[in-house]
């Protein structure tokens, strides 16, 4: 990949992450300031971050994540190649909060699809 495509690439991501972060934050009620506080980050670099103007390295990656109860596939989804796994992520998280009748629900409506796809 040559420079230019590189370059472009990292503005796409970049704007991508940040529009996902300032989404999940607003989500979620937060300020940028209450998130820089969970995150150990400044406000002002959130804000570049939400703007696409920075490409945070993996330590800002998981300390947003945490501070925003996610995983970091859910900022970069659209660039993750296992889709499979983000789901299984996102179900398992999920699944703590549930009844037993609720899983029930659930394993009955897997078994469903199992059975319409053979």
């Amino acid at each position: 990949m040559d420079s230019s495509e590189d370059l472009k690439r990292r503005e796409k991501i970049a704007n991508t992450l940040g529009y996902n972060l300032l989404r999940l934050r607003k989500e979620q009620g937060f300020t940028r300031e209450e998130l820089a506080e969970k995150s150990n980050l400044s406000a002002n670099y959130i804000y570049g971050l939400e703007n696409g103007t920075y490409l945070p390295g993996c330590i800002a990656l998981i300390d947003l994540a945490n501070a925003l109860n996610i995983t970091v596939t859910e900022l970069l989804n659209e660039y993750m190649f296992n889709k499979k796994n983000f789901f299984l992520e996102k179900i398992s998280v999920e699944i703590d909060n549930l009844s037993n009748r609720d899983l029930n629900l659930i394993l009955n409506i897997i078994e469903f699809c199992k059975n319409n796809n053979a």
